[in-house]
Protein backbone atom coordinates (compact mmCIF):
# COMPACT_ATOMS: atom_id res chain seq x y z
CA UNK A 1 0.00 0.00 0.00
CA UNK A 2 1.52 3.39 -0.97
CA UNK A 3 2.73 5.37 1.99
CA UNK A 4 0.94 8.65 2.67
CA UNK A 5 3.47 10.98 4.27
CA UNK A 6 0.73 13.25 5.55
CA UNK A 7 -0.60 10.45 7.75
CA UNK A 8 2.81 10.12 9.41
CA UNK A 9 2.64 13.85 10.08
CA UNK A 10 -0.81 13.38 11.65
CA UNK A 11 0.46 10.46 13.73
CA UNK A 12 3.29 12.61 15.03
CA UNK A 13 0.87 15.37 16.02
CA UNK A 14 -1.37 12.81 17.72
CA UNK A 15 1.36 11.17 19.80
CA UNK A 16 2.95 14.51 20.72
CA UNK A 17 -0.43 15.75 21.91
CA UNK A 18 -0.94 12.71 24.15
CA UNK A 19 2.64 12.85 25.39
CA UNK A 20 2.47 16.58 26.14
CA UNK A 21 -0.80 16.17 28.01
CA UNK A 22 0.64 13.46 30.23
CA UNK A 23 3.84 15.44 30.81
CA UNK A 24 1.90 18.54 31.84
CA UNK A 25 -0.23 16.45 34.20
CA UNK A 26 2.92 15.01 35.80
CA UNK A 27 4.50 18.46 36.14
CA UNK A 28 1.38 19.96 37.70
CA UNK A 29 1.16 17.06 40.15
CA UNK A 30 4.75 17.18 41.33
CA UNK A 31 5.28 20.96 41.21
CA UNK A 32 1.77 21.72 42.55
CA UNK A 33 1.18 24.47 39.98
CA UNK A 34 -1.12 25.15 37.03
CA UNK A 35 0.63 25.38 33.69
CA UNK A 36 -0.85 27.53 30.89
CA UNK A 37 -0.88 24.68 28.38
CA UNK A 38 -3.36 22.79 30.54
CA UNK A 39 -6.23 24.58 28.77
CA UNK A 40 -5.52 22.64 25.55
CA UNK A 41 -7.17 19.19 25.27
CA UNK A 42 -3.89 17.40 24.60
CA UNK A 43 -5.22 13.89 25.18
CA UNK A 44 -7.57 14.34 22.22
CA UNK A 45 -4.64 13.15 20.18
CA UNK A 46 -6.18 9.72 20.78
CA UNK A 47 -9.14 10.75 18.63
CA UNK A 48 -6.73 11.54 15.82
CA UNK A 49 -5.32 8.04 16.16
CA UNK A 50 -8.77 6.48 15.84
CA UNK A 51 -9.57 8.42 12.66
CA UNK A 52 -6.15 7.57 11.20
CA UNK A 53 -6.67 3.90 12.03
CA UNK A 54 -10.04 3.83 10.29
CA UNK A 55 -8.48 5.36 7.19
CA UNK A 56 -5.47 3.05 7.04
CA UNK A 57 -7.21 -0.19 7.87
CA UNK A 58 -10.00 0.11 5.31
CA UNK A 59 -7.44 0.94 2.61
CA UNK A 60 -5.44 -2.14 3.61
CA UNK A 61 -8.60 -4.24 3.69
CA UNK A 62 -9.44 -3.20 0.14
CA UNK A 63 -6.26 -4.96 -1.02
CA UNK A 64 -6.68 -8.00 1.18
CA UNK A 65 -7.91 -11.19 -0.48
CA UNK A 66 -6.59 -13.78 2.00
CA UNK A 67 -9.75 -14.03 4.12
CA UNK A 68 -11.17 -12.29 7.16
CA UNK A 69 -9.30 -14.51 9.61
CA UNK A 70 -5.94 -13.78 8.04
CA UNK A 71 -6.75 -10.07 8.00
CA UNK A 72 -7.55 -10.09 11.72
CA UNK A 73 -4.41 -12.12 12.47
CA UNK A 74 -2.26 -9.61 10.63
CA UNK A 75 -3.76 -6.66 12.50
CA UNK A 76 -3.27 -8.54 15.78
CA UNK A 77 0.38 -9.19 14.99
CA UNK A 78 0.81 -5.53 14.15
CA UNK A 79 -0.03 -4.27 17.65
CA UNK A 80 0.15 -7.20 20.06
CA UNK A 81 3.93 -7.87 20.38
CA UNK A 82 4.88 -4.37 21.52
CA UNK A 83 1.77 -4.03 23.63
CA UNK A 84 2.45 -7.36 25.34
CA UNK A 85 6.04 -6.30 26.01
CA UNK A 86 5.05 -3.11 27.83
CA UNK A 87 2.09 -4.73 29.55
CA UNK A 88 4.46 -7.35 30.97
CA UNK A 89 6.91 -4.64 32.01
CA UNK A 90 4.09 -2.87 33.83
CA UNK A 91 3.04 -6.07 35.61
CA UNK A 92 6.63 -6.79 36.66
CA UNK A 93 7.04 -3.21 37.87
CA UNK A 94 3.91 -3.42 40.00
CA UNK A 95 4.97 -6.79 41.39
CA UNK A 96 8.44 -5.51 42.27
CA UNK A 97 7.31 -2.15 43.64
CA UNK A 98 3.58 -1.94 44.42
CA UNK A 99 2.43 1.66 44.34
CA UNK A 100 5.41 2.76 42.27
CA UNK A 101 3.23 3.79 39.34
CA UNK A 102 0.83 6.65 39.93
CA UNK A 103 -2.88 5.83 39.48
CA UNK A 104 -2.14 2.16 38.74
CA UNK A 105 -2.81 -0.78 41.05
CA UNK A 106 -2.13 -4.48 40.70
CA UNK A 107 -5.41 -6.33 40.17
CA UNK A 108 -5.33 -10.00 39.03
CA UNK A 109 -8.54 -9.72 37.01
CA UNK A 110 -7.24 -6.69 35.19
CA UNK A 111 -3.97 -8.43 34.36
CA UNK A 112 -5.80 -11.47 32.99
CA UNK A 113 -8.05 -9.25 30.87
CA UNK A 114 -5.18 -7.17 29.52
CA UNK A 115 -3.62 -9.79 27.26
CA UNK A 116 -6.73 -10.84 25.30
CA UNK A 117 -7.77 -7.15 24.98
CA UNK A 118 -10.81 -7.85 27.16
CA UNK A 119 -12.41 -4.70 28.64
CA UNK A 120 -12.08 -4.62 32.43
CA UNK A 121 -12.98 -1.95 34.94
CA UNK A 122 -10.22 -0.46 37.07
CA UNK A 123 -10.50 0.49 40.72
CA UNK A 124 -11.12 4.10 39.67
CA UNK A 125 -14.04 3.19 37.38
CA UNK A 126 -12.14 3.52 34.10
CA UNK A 127 -12.34 0.73 31.55
CA UNK A 128 -8.66 0.12 30.85
CA UNK A 129 -6.02 -2.62 31.05
CA UNK A 130 -3.14 -2.66 33.51
CA UNK A 131 -1.13 -0.60 31.02
CA UNK A 132 -3.55 2.31 31.14
CA UNK A 133 -2.80 3.72 27.68
CA UNK A 134 -3.82 0.34 26.29
CA UNK A 135 -7.51 1.26 26.54
CA UNK A 136 -7.22 2.59 23.01
CA UNK A 137 -5.88 -0.75 21.80
CA UNK A 138 -8.92 -2.51 23.23
CA UNK A 139 -10.99 -0.37 20.87
CA UNK A 140 -8.55 -0.96 18.02
CA UNK A 141 -8.87 -4.73 18.38
CA UNK A 142 -12.66 -4.50 18.65
CA UNK A 143 -12.65 -2.42 15.47
CA UNK A 144 -10.45 -4.97 13.67
CA UNK A 145 -12.66 -7.85 14.79
CA UNK A 146 -15.84 -6.12 13.63
CA UNK A 147 -14.28 -5.14 10.32
CA UNK A 148 -13.00 -8.66 9.67
CA UNK A 149 -16.60 -9.85 9.88
CA UNK A 150 -17.94 -7.02 7.73
CA UNK A 151 -15.32 -7.70 5.05
CA UNK A 152 -17.35 -10.75 4.09
CA UNK A 153 -20.21 -8.42 3.11
CA UNK A 154 -20.60 -6.51 -0.12
CA UNK A 155 -20.40 -3.03 1.45
CA UNK A 156 -18.23 -3.28 4.57
CA UNK A 157 -18.11 0.45 5.32
CA UNK A 158 -21.90 0.70 5.28
CA UNK A 159 -22.13 -2.40 7.46
CA UNK A 160 -19.65 -0.93 9.96
CA UNK A 161 -21.60 2.32 9.99
CA UNK A 162 -24.85 0.51 10.75
CA UNK A 163 -23.19 -1.61 13.44
CA UNK A 164 -21.43 1.23 15.25
CA UNK A 165 -24.40 3.55 14.80
CA UNK A 166 -26.78 0.99 16.28
CA UNK A 167 -24.50 0.35 19.25
CA UNK A 168 -24.05 4.07 19.91
CA UNK A 169 -27.81 4.62 19.71
CA UNK A 170 -28.47 1.77 22.14
CA UNK A 171 -25.93 3.24 24.52
CA UNK A 172 -27.49 6.69 24.30
CA UNK A 173 -30.98 5.32 24.94
CA UNK A 174 -30.08 3.02 27.81
CA UNK A 175 -27.18 4.84 29.48
CA UNK A 176 -23.82 3.42 30.60
CA UNK A 177 -25.44 0.92 32.98
CA UNK A 178 -27.45 -0.58 30.14
CA UNK A 179 -30.94 -2.08 30.24
CA UNK A 180 -29.96 -4.50 32.98
CA UNK A 181 -31.38 -5.13 36.45
CA UNK A 182 -29.32 -4.11 39.45
CA UNK A 183 -28.35 -7.73 40.08
CA UNK A 184 -26.51 -7.98 36.73
CA UNK A 185 -22.78 -8.66 37.07
CA UNK A 186 -20.46 -5.70 36.79
CA UNK A 187 -18.54 -7.42 33.98
CA UNK A 188 -21.62 -7.48 31.74
CA UNK A 189 -22.20 -3.80 32.45
CA UNK A 190 -18.55 -3.09 31.67
CA UNK A 191 -18.80 -4.85 28.30
CA UNK A 192 -22.00 -2.94 27.54
CA UNK A 193 -20.43 0.43 28.38
CA UNK A 194 -17.40 -0.44 26.26
CA UNK A 195 -19.36 -1.70 23.24
CA UNK A 196 -21.84 1.18 23.15
CA UNK A 197 -19.31 3.97 23.58
CA UNK A 198 -19.86 6.25 20.55
CA UNK A 199 -16.12 6.91 20.33
CA UNK A 200 -16.13 3.91 17.94
CA UNK A 201 -17.74 6.20 15.37
CA UNK A 202 -14.38 7.93 15.00
CA UNK A 203 -13.05 4.85 13.19
CA UNK A 204 -15.97 5.26 10.80
CA UNK A 205 -14.92 8.86 10.09
CA UNK A 206 -11.55 7.56 8.93
CA UNK A 207 -13.18 4.88 6.80
CA UNK A 208 -15.34 7.48 5.05
CA UNK A 209 -12.23 9.59 4.38
CA UNK A 210 -10.57 6.52 2.86
CA UNK A 211 -13.50 6.10 0.49
CA UNK A 212 -13.40 9.77 -0.51
CA UNK A 213 -9.62 9.93 -0.91
CA UNK A 214 -9.23 8.31 -4.37
CA UNK A 215 -12.24 10.19 -5.77
CA UNK A 216 -11.58 13.74 -4.62
CA UNK A 217 -8.70 16.18 -4.63
CA UNK A 218 -8.60 19.45 -2.74
CA UNK A 219 -6.25 22.39 -3.00
CA UNK A 220 -3.57 23.17 -0.46
CA UNK A 221 -5.55 26.25 0.59
CA UNK A 222 -8.61 24.17 1.45
CA UNK A 223 -6.41 21.64 3.22
CA UNK A 224 -4.86 24.33 5.41
CA UNK A 225 -8.33 25.63 6.16
CA UNK A 226 -9.48 22.16 7.19
CA UNK A 227 -6.45 21.65 9.39
CA UNK A 228 -6.59 25.02 11.12
CA UNK A 229 -10.37 24.85 11.45
CA UNK A 230 -10.13 21.37 12.94
CA UNK A 231 -7.51 22.50 15.46
CA UNK A 232 -9.59 25.50 16.51
CA UNK A 233 -12.72 23.37 16.88
CA UNK A 234 -10.81 20.76 18.87
CA UNK A 235 -9.98 23.39 21.49
CA UNK A 236 -13.25 25.33 21.31
CA UNK A 237 -15.56 22.32 21.59
CA UNK A 238 -13.69 20.72 24.47
CA UNK A 239 -15.56 22.84 27.01
CA UNK A 240 -18.97 21.93 25.59
CA UNK A 241 -21.29 19.09 26.57
CA UNK A 242 -21.18 17.53 23.13
CA UNK A 243 -20.38 13.81 22.98
CA UNK A 244 -16.70 13.15 22.45
CA UNK A 245 -17.15 11.70 18.97
CA UNK A 246 -18.56 15.08 17.91
CA UNK A 247 -16.46 17.44 20.04
CA UNK A 248 -13.18 15.67 19.27
CA UNK A 249 -13.91 13.15 16.53
CA UNK A 250 -15.21 15.61 13.94
CA UNK A 251 -12.28 18.06 14.40
CA UNK A 252 -9.90 15.10 14.30
CA UNK A 253 -11.44 13.99 10.99
CA UNK A 254 -10.96 17.51 9.64
CA UNK A 255 -7.29 17.47 10.63
CA UNK A 256 -6.72 14.04 9.08
CA UNK A 257 -8.61 15.15 5.99
CA UNK A 258 -6.25 18.11 5.73
CA UNK A 259 -3.15 15.94 5.43
CA UNK A 260 -4.26 13.14 3.11
CA UNK A 261 -4.82 15.08 -0.11
CA UNK A 262 -2.12 17.67 -0.81
CA UNK A 263 1.50 17.09 0.11
CA UNK A 264 2.90 20.19 1.82
CA UNK A 265 4.09 17.86 4.59
CA UNK A 266 6.72 16.06 2.52
CA UNK A 267 10.06 15.97 4.29
CA UNK A 268 8.87 17.43 7.58
CA UNK A 269 10.98 16.08 10.49
CA UNK A 270 7.80 15.28 12.39
CA UNK A 271 7.22 12.40 10.01
CA UNK A 272 10.01 10.46 11.72
CA UNK A 273 8.17 10.88 15.00
CA UNK A 274 5.10 9.58 13.21
CA UNK A 275 7.02 6.44 12.25
CA UNK A 276 7.74 5.81 15.94
CA UNK A 277 4.38 7.02 17.25
CA UNK A 278 3.17 3.60 18.42
CA UNK A 279 6.40 2.92 20.31
CA UNK A 280 6.36 6.40 21.85
CA UNK A 281 2.75 5.97 22.89
CA UNK A 282 3.33 2.65 24.66
CA UNK A 283 6.68 3.51 26.25
CA UNK A 284 6.24 7.10 27.38
CA UNK A 285 4.67 6.30 30.76
CA UNK A 286 7.80 4.38 31.74
CA UNK A 287 10.06 7.20 30.61
CA UNK A 288 8.04 9.78 32.53
CA UNK A 289 8.13 7.70 35.69
CA UNK A 290 11.90 7.32 35.44
CA UNK A 291 12.28 11.07 34.94
CA UNK A 292 10.17 11.86 38.00
CA UNK A 293 12.48 9.66 40.07
CA UNK A 294 15.77 10.86 38.59
CA UNK A 295 15.27 14.39 37.29
CA UNK A 296 12.79 15.97 39.70
CA UNK A 297 15.09 15.80 42.77
CA UNK A 298 17.73 17.71 40.79
CA UNK A 299 15.47 20.61 39.85
CA UNK A 300 15.25 23.63 42.15
CA UNK A 301 12.01 25.19 43.39
CA UNK A 302 12.12 27.89 40.71
CA UNK A 303 9.44 29.19 38.30
CA UNK A 304 11.33 27.81 35.32
CA UNK A 305 11.74 24.30 36.72
CA UNK A 306 8.34 22.96 35.64
CA UNK A 307 8.59 24.22 32.02
CA UNK A 308 12.13 22.82 31.81
CA UNK A 309 10.91 19.46 33.07
CA UNK A 310 8.16 19.46 30.43
CA UNK A 311 10.54 20.20 27.56
CA UNK A 312 13.08 17.60 28.67
CA UNK A 313 10.39 15.00 29.33
CA UNK A 314 8.79 15.36 25.90
CA UNK A 315 12.18 15.21 24.17
CA UNK A 316 13.45 12.22 26.15
CA UNK A 317 10.18 10.28 25.88
CA UNK A 318 10.19 10.79 22.12
CA UNK A 319 13.84 9.71 21.98
CA UNK A 320 13.24 6.56 24.01
CA UNK A 321 10.23 5.75 21.86
CA UNK A 322 12.35 6.11 18.73
CA UNK A 323 14.89 3.64 20.16
CA UNK A 324 12.09 1.19 20.94
CA UNK A 325 10.79 1.59 17.40
CA UNK A 326 14.24 1.06 15.88
CA UNK A 327 15.41 -1.81 18.08
CA UNK A 328 12.16 -3.66 18.77
CA UNK A 329 9.08 -2.65 16.78
CA UNK A 330 10.63 -2.42 13.33
CA UNK A 331 12.49 -5.76 13.49
CA UNK A 332 9.36 -7.53 14.78
CA UNK A 333 7.25 -5.92 12.05
CA UNK A 334 9.78 -7.11 9.46
CA UNK A 335 9.47 -10.68 10.73
CA UNK A 336 5.69 -10.50 10.55
CA UNK A 337 5.76 -9.03 7.05
CA UNK A 338 8.16 -11.75 5.88
CA UNK A 339 5.69 -14.47 6.78
CA UNK A 340 3.95 -15.86 3.65
CA UNK A 341 0.68 -15.98 5.57
CA UNK A 342 0.88 -12.25 6.24
CA UNK A 343 1.20 -11.20 2.61
CA UNK A 344 -1.87 -9.78 0.88
CA UNK A 345 -2.97 -11.48 -2.32
CA UNK A 346 -3.05 -8.99 -5.21
CA UNK A 347 -6.50 -8.09 -6.43
CA UNK A 348 -7.49 -9.45 -9.78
Amino acid sequence: MPRLEGLQFARAIAVLMVLTGHVIAEAEHYFAIDLPGDAIPWTRGVDLFFVISGFIVIRAADRWQAGAGAFLARRFLRIAPLYYLFTTLMVLTLLAAPGAVKDTALAPGQIVGSYPFWPTERYDGRIAPVLSVGWTLNYEMAFYAALSLCLTLRRPVLAMGLLFGALALLGALSGPEGPFPSTTSSQIKTIWAFATNPICLEFLFGMVLARLWPRRRVSARIAWGLGIGGAVLLVALDATDLPRFLAAGVPAAMIVGAVIWPAPWQGWPLQRIGDASFAIYLSHRFTLRALTLVLLPLLPAAPWAAPLFCVLAVALAAGVGWLVFTLVERPVAALVSASPRSQPVPQR
